[in-house]
């Protein structure tokens, strides 16, 4: 058994694969095709693979190597390209690490503006995929409780400095 996942950044996709591995007893490969080397697929079953979209450059062809594939993308883009667009932005300036709670703030606008634009090209890939593979997109707001506590981003931090007060 093998399953791939295909998503847009910031989509749960981290969170869907550790679930999925365990539930499947398969194991996890975070990413193999990011072009860091830290981790490595060679067509190897009982795994479950998350990939980036834009990681691989013939996702069709990827997508035929598995058993079960899993598209996921959002159905608010613009709150996964401000999501992409923190972290971008802020794992440079402040050491931010993708996997930890955060409170909103703006980044710059020119920063803001590429992972908006690469969040919508993206997603256009992810639906001409879905269609060309037959296997419908699910969603962050229809698997994910977008209201819980365990949700990474907090809030907006001007919000969050106003409760303090």
């Amino acid at each position: 058994m093998s399953v791939l996942i295909i998503s847009l950044p910031r989509t749960g996709s981290t969170s869907l694969l550790y679930k999925l591995a365990s539930e499947k007893g398969l194991t996890p490969l975070f990413e193999p095709f990011d072009g860091s080397n830290r981790v490595k697929y060679n067509g190897e079953s009982n795994v479950v693979v998350k990939t980036i979209i834009s990681h691989h450059s013939n996702n069709l062809k990827l997508s035929k190597e598995f058993d079960e594939v899993v598209l996921l993308s959002r159905r608010n883009l613009l709150e996964c390209a401000e999501s992409h667009a923190y972290q971008t932005y802020f794992s440079k300036v402040k050491n931010y690490n993708s996997n930890n709670p955060y409170y909103y703030e703006n980044v710059i606008d020119s920063v803001f503006k590429v992972c908006y634009d690469d969040i919508i090209k993206w997603n256009t890939e992810l639906n001409i995929l879905s269609e060309k593979i037959n296997v419908p997109i699910s969603y962050y707001e229809d698997i994910f409780d977008v209201n819980s506590n365990d949700r990474l981003r907090k809030g907006n931090k001007s919000d969050y400095k106003n409760k303090l007060l």
